[in-house]
């Protein structure tokens, strides 16, 4: 009998063997070898949260000013450049509605921040002045809202209109500036907000890992002078939408205006929650819900509400909260803050440190 040839099966054996072999040495040698990782990904520091696990953010601190509370503006972003631990450098936008249109007096503004910054804190004065943004935004008057006081007879004349207009933009508005569609978290201050203390974490952080669509340091009253109308225009559009009603009236935080053993109430003289949010953190995408817009497009249909009625943006960033959030899962109280508002008492908690 014939033996067979052995040729073929030994070629077959290298021409399998031979790529095995090389395939293990490749992979040995992949393996055993450590590129320079960080060196190579440190060039895009600013865009990644390098302490966060999940998607990546973006964020900004964000002001409404003026020119004429430059002064107590420059305090406000200094105590931000000193205290405020962010790992990645977040724009300052400064919105504004005119009053730094022209380049000379920004220019004139960061000097004088430089200045009063005087060195280099958590971050060097170069960068912390070059994060500064000016924003310009054009108000005016809704259709329907006389154009003098004397017409309009406003619950509050002497702020009229400049705070009703605040009102209105942080209540509703902020959510769609084209400048923000990008931003996936603002951080707002109040030009007489200061931190008088170091943070210990960086909140852009807590909120990001917490998952969480708003962060705040308090909550209070606003007085019912400035909130007529506001219990029955919730009521009315909770009304209407069912799954609103059951949101509030399944909130363990939600409390509607109750009878007296005298009587009914007159929801009018009854004060409403509104958080301290001169300081907040928020999610934008959240407030950009076709819900939440539903309401806000509603707000809006009543111009009276912000123009003659002067409600604020507090109570009505605690109903919105409130109609379409969970307290629990979707909001954080951040802790830690030492924070100074002329309007504001917050109740301390301790700062701890925040490991991911």
């Amino acid at each position: 009998m014939a033996i067979p040839s052995l040729a073929p099966r030994c070629a077959l054996t290298r021409t399998v063997a031979v790529p095995f072999a090389l395939l293990f040495i490749s992979f040995t040698l992949l393996f055993s070898y450590h590129p320079p990782f960080k060196a190579t990904l440190s060039k895009f520091a600013p865009f990644i949260t390098s302490h966060t696990a999940g998607p990546l953010y973006t964020a900004a601190v964000v002001y409404l000013v003026r020119l004429s509370h430059a002064d107590e503006l420059l305090k406000s972003l200094a105590s931000v450049n000193a205290y405020l631990p962010l790992h990645d450098p977040w724009p300052i936008i400064l919105f504004h509605t005119g009053d730094f249109d022209d380049t000379p007096v920004q220019d004139d503004f960061l000097a004088s921040l430089r200045e009063k910054i005087g060195g280099p804190s958590n971050n060097s004065e170069l960068d912390f002045i070059d994060r500064v943004e000016f924003v310009k935004i054009d108000w005016v008057l809704p259709e329907g809202i006389p154009h003098t006081k004397e017409e309009l007879d406003p619950v509050s004349p002497s702020s009229w209109p400049g705070y009703h207009h605040m009102c209105a933009f942080y209540a509703t508005k902020i959510f769609f500036n084209p400048r923000l569609r990008d931003v996936t978290y603002y951080l707002r201050m109040d030009t007489d907000s200061l931190f008088i203390e170091p943070l210990c974490y960086d909140p852009f952080e807590v909120m990001h890992v917490h998952q969480r669509s708003y962060g705040y340091l308090g909550i209070g009253n606003d007085a019912p002078q400035v909130t007529k109308g506001l219990w029955h225009f919730i009521r009315d559009y909770a009304d209407s939408h069912p799954e609103v009603a059951l949101q509030l009236n399944a909130s363990k935080m939600w409390e509607w205006p109750s009878n007296s053993t005298n009587g009914d109430v007159d929801w009018d003289e009854v004060p409403i929650h509104g958080y301290y949010n001169n300081f907040e953190i928020v999610k934008l995408e959240e407030f950009r819900k076709p819900e939440i817009k539903e309401w806000f497009d509603h707000l809006v249909q009543y111009p009276e509400g912000f123009y003659k009625w002067r409600w604020g943006d507090a109570p009505l960033r605690w109903a919105t909260t409130q109609m379409f959030f969970d307290m629990e899962r979707d909001t954080e109280r951040l802790c830690g803050i030492r924070y100074y508002h002329p309007y504001n008492y917050v109740e301390q908690c301790e700062c701890v440190p925040f490991h991911a």
